[in-house]
């Protein structure tokens, strides 16, 4: 007997969704800017989890919504942390070895391994059609960015499939979390929790600019603070959404990042739209459509 039925996706998850993506997709094209004034990637880290973490709790503290976490929930939280902050220290390690494009497209592998690893966890196989949809997304980032197979080295390669595989985790173990922990308070501890390690990881790295070393201060600043809001937004919109439509479908959404950075590339950085990034895009946002109108699996009452 199926004990399950299906629903429209709820607009507020699609409106999430597709904010998160947005905010994601931003940040590339602003990077730049801020890295020709100084700004190394591992200041705009640091900046973007102290931030967070002090936007969050200014939140939280004018809201009055709860610090408080079940105790079976604590360890969930913190690997959420844990899995942000590889994302990071992963995708930034990988970039030094192979191209940002290569590396952004080895990245968008994590929609389908959460397509197919998540049914799983839930002791399910695998919609066919939404696993379909997220290959079809995946085709059309790799052929937006372009790749060259000679440029590929193990190194990077192995960076940036940790960074795929941390984001992964994250959409899926929030699914435990999501449903007993508001979501300002998910994100608020899982700013505090990658702030600390980030702080570990930068006693090691070796690669922070001071604000002073900075060849404009207050507009490195400025650009500083866009991204660490950008991040913030996309990871409260990663969060709500897979309370309101699951991992699965929270990846395929965010599949419009690309998207968007190649848009704002053109507007903003002036670069020139070709045909693959045309065709690329048209595919990648037609998988994202035809997921925002397909029904939800949901348990019956």
């Amino acid at each position: 007997m199926n004990n399950a039925q299906t629903k429209k996706p709820p607009l507020a998850g699609i409106v999430t969704g597709l904010a998160g993506g947005t905010a994601f997709g931003l940040i590339t094209p602003v990077f730049p800017f801020a890295h020709s004034l100084g700004v190394t990637a591992s200041s705009a880290t640091i900046i973007r989890f102290i931030i967070g973490s002090l936007i969050m709790a200014a939140i939280i503290l004018v809201t009055k919504s709860t610090l408080t976490v079940p105790k079976n929930k604590i360890l969930p939280l913190c690997s959420m942390g844990l899995l942000i902050f590889g994302v990071t220290v992963c995708y930034l390690s990988a970039v030094t070895y192979i191209p940002v494009s290569l590396g952004a497209i080895l990245f968008y592998t994590y929609p389908v391994i959460v397509t197919v690893i998540d049914p799983l966890l839930q002791r399910r196989l695998p919609s066919l059609i939404q696993l379909g949809l997220s290959i079809l997304a995946f085709t059309g980032i790799t052929i937006a960015l372009g790749t060259n197979i000679e440029e590929l080295d193990w190194r990077g390669v192995l960076f940036v499939m940790g960074a795929a595989f941390s984001i992964s985790g994250t959409l899926i173990v929030s699914r435990s979390v999501v449903s007993h922990v508001p979501n300002l308070t998910i994100v608020f501890y899982v700013n505090i929790v990658a702030t600390a390690l980030t702080c570990l990881y930068l006693l090691f790295d070796g690669n922070v600019s001071l604000p002073n070393e900075w060849s404009n201060q207050w507009f490195g600043w400025v650009l500083s603070i866009t991204i660490a809001l950008l991040y913030l937004l996309a990871t409260l919109g990663q969060i709500a959404t897979v309370n309101f439509i699951g991992p699965s479908r929270t990846a395929m959404l965010f599949n419009i990042e690309p998207v968007i950075t190649i848009i704002t590339a053109v507007i903003v950085l002036h670069e020139t739209l070709n045909q693959p990034q045309i065709i690329g895009s048209i595919f990648v946002l037609s998988a994202v459509v035809i997921s925002c109108y397909r029904p939800v699996r949901v348990a019956a009452p």
